[in-house]
């Protein structure tokens, strides 16, 4: 017998059960009441978008198994049939156990009965639209997406008794609360929430810990940049244990755990291509930007956490009401502390003052820590989309390194609705990436469409539909087998039509005739691009007006010729520019005349516009002369006269607009080693004019790196970092890199110093 059986046996049985529990009145009057207020049938919405629908009263909104019910529903709206799965089971449990007694004292007898009896059918009718899901997907895909059901969703634990809470209290005592940068009491509330943490969600905690020390210096960083405290840190503990892809509550996801709406006015798109909230470091900054401007408005973190949590309209509401009771001593300001919030939230502050006493305290309570670190990184921007898999096997990488990299890609390629992404590539093979760059094979979808799948459809007819292959299909939408049912939804890639042309520039577009009643919106919102890209690929201002029968483009104009098998290039002469013919490519030009490929490119700005016949490109190696080809390698020298050192007797003199973290950049240490160096504890307050002792292996050469020398700066490289960083952080080419520093070629290694033009 399959498990749905099995499980829709069961429910029968807790059906039968809770209706007994009724008195025979009560359960006819239930029976005879059942599907009266059923959600409406909507043919073009899926089963959970019609069950969210459906409204409870107050009293029972309240209730658990209702609440995760909801979840249920959210997730499968979402399509993460697993978590969907456990949510219904969860629904069942609660409803279960729930009784009715003085927790439900707002809801009568008759509704009681009425919920008990309805809620069984419908978490059968929602696990008739998981299973079928479930089946296509592997626990093992489950825990590789990191979903997270921990945090502040278990709030039924055990509370500890009072042997336990009065351990908790001994070591307490000894702890001076200066050290945390958040404000903190100890009272019954974070003492439970300790315990809590320590014990019932031990495992959790320890992961979580271990998680976040490779996340330390990023997060650090972002808030001494801001100046907010540091265990704000212990927040993305509770949210999501670390975890970068979690999904958790009403469709809340990321490290941070940012819902769509509120994800969205941070700056963190969300779409069907990508989901910026699993971005770490825009994630954090979003995050950072957000809780800052909640204690802007309540002047407490305390109250900004808790807004964060539940929303800062129902925080202002309750302390205006605290504020208005007649009974409230008005010379006081209202606290986290003072105000009643949801239960959820109730818990939820103590438990980020817990995390912050464990985090600082690992030792104490037994928690082993192991440094851990995120993979190193080289970035590049790709003006195509390119399926992930081609980009791994030009690397020799594995997909799911380019997805450990990328955290925020949701599909099987990087967005196409997007004229650029920056995509991150594994360390070292960047200059594999651009050589290959006009080999790859680049999606060659315009737009995007939206096909509800009826009765008796296949993916055969329905790629034919489209004129697409079925692999296309099934690779649009991450499908690992051919079974479809009625009603799910397929995304659709409509393919380029490529449009004929006389003239010397062969085009490959997607053009579309103005109808009645047509403009520029309502084309982009119809073809899935923005206005803006509308208008420039049109060549139209702010002030063009389109009109009915005019033809526009609706996709980006591929301007590449196609390729013949020989170009014939001519010898140019110094200065001389080329001029690209049908079949070039910015790597066979480089290849042509020797020179690399990325140095070709920046020299004609190649990464953000792609070859036309016509166009008259640089040879940048051109203008080398021979003489200064010949010359061996030298580092530049910089006089001992013209350094003016930071340091005096190891000392550097804190400057106005200093903070930790740009002190232990500017000297290659770290913020821990000035703290303990200069006897600061945890603090990181310091004033101009302060001395601080500084230890570090670039504390004598980060005064000369910053050194002029005949008009020039000196740059030291880094790890990861390539002449294209290091032209966009000075902004000059690389060109001038070269000629500045008579380089043979492009290649530098870490600790190069490098003379770079003011």
């Amino acid at each position: 017998m399959c498990a749905s059986k099995l499980l829709r046996l069961l429910i029968a049985g807790v059906s039968v059960a809770l209706l007994a529990a009724c008195s025979p009145k009560q359960a006819v009057q239930s029976v005879s009441m059942m599907g009266e207020s059923e959600p409406p049938v909507v043919d073009s919405l899926s089963f959970a978008q019609v069950a969210l629908r459906e409204k409870v009263s107050d009293s029972l909104a309240i209730r658990p198994s209702w609440t995760y019910y909801q979840y249920a529903l959210q997730a499968m709206d979402n399509q993460e049939w697993l978590l969907a799965r456990h949510y219904l089971d969860q629904s069942l449990k609660e409803l279960v156990s729930e009784k009715y007694d003085s927790t439900y004292r707002n809801v009568s007898v008759a509704e009681d009965s009425i919920y008990r009896v309805r809620m069984p059918n419908r978490i059968v009718r929602a696990l008739d639209e998981v299973y079928p899901n479930v089946a296509d997907v592997t626990d093992s895909s489950f825990i590789k997406n990191d979903v997270s059901i921990e945090g502040v969703d278990a709030l039924d634990e055990n509370e500890a008794d009072s042997a336990a809470l009065q351990g908790i209290v001994n070591f307490l005592d000894t702890v001076d609360v200066k050290q945390f940068s958040l404000p903190v009491e100890f009272n019954e509330r974070v003492m439970q929430e300790i315990y809590y943490m320590t014990n019932g969600a031990r495992q959790f905690t320890e992961g979580s810990l271990n998680r976040k020390t490779a996340y330390d210096s990023l997060i650090y960083a972002q808030l001494e940049a801001m100046g907010m405290p540091r265990d704000l840190i212990y927040l993305a503990l509770v949210e999501s244990g670390f975890k970068v892809k979690a999904y958790s509550r009403a469709k809340a996801s990321g490290m941070w755990q940012f819902i769509p709406e509120t994800g969205k006015r941070y700056g963190l798109e969300v779409d069907y291509w990508v989901d910026m909230r699993r971005n770490p470091e825009k994630a954090t900054m979003a995050a950072l930007k957000y809780l800052n401007r909640l204690h802007t408005e309540f002047n407490d973190w305390l109250l900004a956490m808790a807004a964060y949590n539940c929303g800062e309209g129902r925080v202002r509401r309750l302390v205006k009401e605290m504020m208005a009771d007649s009974t409230w001593d008005t010379t006081k300001v209202v606290t986290y502390w003072d105000l009643s919030l949801p239960k959820e939230t109730m818990r939820y502050v103590p438990r980020i003052l817990a995390a912050m006493v464990v985090g600082h305290f690992p030792e104490h309570y037994d928690i082993q820590v192991e440094k851990q670190y995120l993979p190193e990184f080289d970035t590049v921007t790709v003006f195509d989309s390119f399926p992930l898999e081609e980009v791994a096997k030009l690397l020799g990488v594995t997909e799911d390194t380019l997805r450990v990299l990328n955290m925020e890609l949701v599909k099987w390629c990087t967005p196409p609705n997007k004229d650029h992404y920056l995509l991150r590539l594994p360390v070292g093979t960047r200059g594999a990436f651009v050589e290959g760059y006009d080999k790859m094979e680049k999606n060659t979808f315009s737009s995007w469409h939206h096909h509800k799948v009826q009765r008796g459809e296949n993916l055969g007819a329905i790629a034919r539909q489209y004129g697409i292959s079925v692999t296309e299909l099934k690779q649009a939408n991450d499908m690992k087998n051919d079974r479809i049912r009625a009603g799910k939804t397929l995304l659709i890639p409509i393919k380029v039509t490529p449009k004929k042309s006389t003239g010397k520039k062969p085009t490959k577009v997607k053009t579309y005739v103005l109808k009645q009643g047509d403009d520029i919106a309502s084309v982009a919102r119809l073809f899935g691009v923005s206005q803006e890209n509308l208008r420039t690929w049109n060549s139209l201002d702010a002030a063009s007006v389109v009109q009915p029968g005019d033809t526009i483009l609706v996709s980006k104009p591929e301007l590449k010729p196609v390729v013949s098998p020989k170009v014939d290039r001519p010898v140019l002469k110094k200065g001389e520019k080329y001029q690209v013919q049908s079949g070039d490519t910015y790597s066979a030009i480089a290849k042509a005349y020797g020179v690399p490929v990325v140095m070709l490119m920046e020299a004609n700005d190649g990464f953000n516009k792609r070859l036309t016949v016509g166009d008259s490109v640089v040879i940048p190696e051109l203008v080398v002369s021979k003489k200064r080809k010949s010359e061996p390698r030298s580092e530049p020298k910089s006089s001992p006269k013209d350094v003016k050192p930071s340091l005096v007797g190891g000392y550097y003199t804190v400057q106005a607009g200093d903070n930790l973290f740009a002190i232990s950049k500017k000297f290659g240490t770290t913020i821990a080693n000035i703290q303990a160096l200069n006897n600061m504890g945890e603090s990181v307050s310091i004033h101009p004019g302060q001395k601080l002792k500084v230890e570090g292996e670039a504390s004598t050469s980060a005064a000369a790196a910053a050194a002029s020398e005949d008009g020039f700066v000196i740059h030291e490289v880094k790890k990861g970092e390539g002449l294209w960083d290091i032209s966009r952080q000075y902004k000059v080419t690389i060109e001038d890199i070269v000629k500045w520093n008579g380089l043979n070629d492009t290649k530098i290694k870490v600790g190069d110093k490098l003379k770079i033009k003011k």
